[in-house]
């Protein structure tokens, strides 16, 4: 236990005591194998470093105005919006001397690019299932040079059909510094929103509700909206949560106005003091979290060997052993596959006629006015029937994307749901063998990419008509090589509909069996570690119990500071 142990003068004085308590914490979490708790310590250690930005990140579910509001607040209309879920990768803004875009890709190489071009990376529509396999678009616009401590992040929202949108904004939410959680004035305070707000609680000091769209609202029903919100929120989470009301579309300098003043002021006027509070607020939790585990290895050190056994059955019982989590983890993934053939197949068929009947059509009308030879009539076909599928077929992906997403949501969904499960039991048997609790721990997840196949195209004919075309006179045998080409139409637009079906399957499958993975793996390492602190002997202890105090006396500093 050596390793857990830091020097006499790690804890000096309240200024320190963060820093030094962080450096405990990753001790700690080394010497205890404390893998689970690497996401939340990243996010601690970023803050020591003072020249990083403060993530002001912008939450919420889609369609509620997160977009819009940021595009007001820089004063530019750079951030696309839409009446359906839009942004798909993490955007971030700060200051800088010209107007400039960067796409940083998932491999880490990174593309400067005009800003108009922003739609292109962050929108469903136009990068549709990140197929571009962009981690995020940084944005430096002189908009923002009044605020140079901070980044203001634009995430994709919450609870649409779009499952990576909605993983993309869970894996952002441990970096984030001030949270503005954006409530529509048309449907205020969901249960996900509750639930979010509560979330970021726990990862930042500095929660603010922004109410948007209340210019949908008279006056009378605005003082009714903030009114309910006020007291929901004073109810739900005990406390009073800053409340501030905004519109983009009306009188929108006044709004951006208060905002600047009442969000933006407390965070420049001192960023020292905010980088301070946010980190203390951070490695809070974590210290509590390693005390929790110290505790369990505490309690284990001073049973004998038998005693010990005893407990390790007691706490590491039939119900989360990690084969029936497993079995519960495959029957759900069986499940959700299951659906696919019910869910996503029904619509692609329904667009195979339409589809066909508008090509054959118009390349009827397009083949009016060709002319030429057999060869470079077949060539002209071969060119329009890709060109126009292509075209289709992107609208078709387009469509059944947020289907196939769907199915990758739920099983993330059923995932986390058995996850939790097995926490709450494992949570359960700790506190009646030890009379202990155990920190709440999130599974992180990293969502899987699903890459949308591209069509494929067969030859017009199976031989080549390159050599043989002379002897073959269009004007009278032509309305039968044009009758040909129509019939294959219908054939083309079936099969690439019954591939991409099929394609999209797969990539379901492998999706779902990521995750799968992921959950599983999560679980191997919390049964891990809860095994290797109820190995702990007794000579053991005075490492552990010193452990514990020097957290303890890391979190008593931390609360003076």
């Amino acid at each position: 236990m050596d390793a857990i142990l830091i020097s006499e003068n790690a804890l000096r004085t309240p200024a320190d005591a963060g820093g030094d308590l962080l450096e405990t914490v990753k001790s700690v979490k080394a010497r205890l194998q404390l893998a689970n708790l690497e996401t939340a310590v990243q996010a601690c250690s970023s803050l020591t470093n003072e020249k990083a930005f403060l993530d002001v990140a912008v939450l919420g579910q889609f369609k509620s105005g997160k977009s819009s509001l940021l595009n007001a607040v820089a004063g530019l209309d750079l951030l696309p919006v839409g009446v359906v879920p839009v942004t798909a990768v993490v955007t971030r803004l700060v200051a800088g001397p010209s107007l400039l875009a960067k796409v940083t890709h998932l491999d880490g190489n990174a593309d400067v690019v005009a800003p108009e071009r922003i739609a292109e990376f962050v929108t469903e529509a136009m990068n549709p299932g990140n197929r571009r396999n962009v981690a995020f678009v940084d944005v430096e616009t002189p908009a923002l040079r009044d605020w140079p401590t901070l980044r203001l992040v634009d995430t994709p929202g919450l609870g649409s059909t779009f499952g990576h949108n909605t993983q993309a904004t869970t894996d952002w939410l441990p970096n984030v510094a001030a949270a503005l959680v954006v409530v529509s004035a048309e449907r205020p305070l969901s249960e996900d929103d509750r639930r979010l707000i509560g979330d970021v609680r726990g990862l930042t000091p500095r929660v603010w509700v922004i109410v948007s769209k209340i210019d949908l609202l008279d006056a009378e029903q605005q003082a009714e909206v903030i009114a309910f919100l006020q007291c929901r929120l004073r109810e739900i989470f005990a406390s009073e949560v800053p409340l501030i009301p905004f519109s983009a579309r009306r009188d929108p300098s006044y709004w951006v106005g208060r905002f600047s003043e009442e969000v933006i002021g407390p965070l420049v006027e001192d960023p020292v003091r905010e980088r301070k509070g946010v980190f203390t607020h951070k490695v809070r939790g974590l210290a509590a979290a390693c005390i929790d585990y110290l505790k369990i290895a505490q309690q284990s050190a001073i049973r004998v060997t038998v005693d010990r056994e005893r407990l390790r059955t007691a706490i590491l019982d039939e119900t989360v052993r990690e084969a029936v989590i497993n079995d519960e983890l495959i029957l759900a993934s069986k499940s959700v596959c299951a659906g696919f053939s019910r869910v996503v197949w029904p619509h692609f068929e329904n667009l195979i006629y339409p589809i066909q009947k508008r090509l054959v059509e118009d390349l009827r009308t397009d083949m009016q006015g060709w002319r030429g030879h057999l060869g470079r009539q077949s060539d002209r076909y071969e060119v329009w029937i890709r060109d126009r599928l292509t075209a289709e077929l992107a609208k078709v992906t387009t469509t059944g994307a947020p289907l196939a997403r769907q199915l990758v949501d739920n099983a993330e969904t059923r995932f986390r749901r058995i996850v939790e499960g097995f926490r709450d039991r494992l949570g359960r048997n700790v506190t009646q063998a030890l009379n202990l609790s155990l920190s709440p721990l999130s599974w992180e997840v990293r969502a899987p990419s699903v890459v949308v196949p591209d069509p494929s195209f067969s030859r017009t004919f199976d031989i080549s008509w390159g050599m043989l075309w002379w002897a073959i006179p269009m004007p009278l045998f032509g309305w039968l090589f044009r009758r040909h080409f129509l019939g294959m139409v219908p054939w083309e637009v079936d099969k690439n509909i019954r591939r991409l079906n099929s394609d999209w399957y797969e990539a379901v499958e492998v999706a779902v069996n990521n995750l799968r993975g992921q959950a599983l793996t999560w679980v191997q390492a919390e049964l891990a570690t809860l095994g290797q602190l109820l190995d702990h002997q007794t000579d053991e202890m005075p490492a552990i119990e010193d452990a514990i105090r020097r957290l303890e006396a890391g979190l008593f500093l931390s609360s003076s500071h």
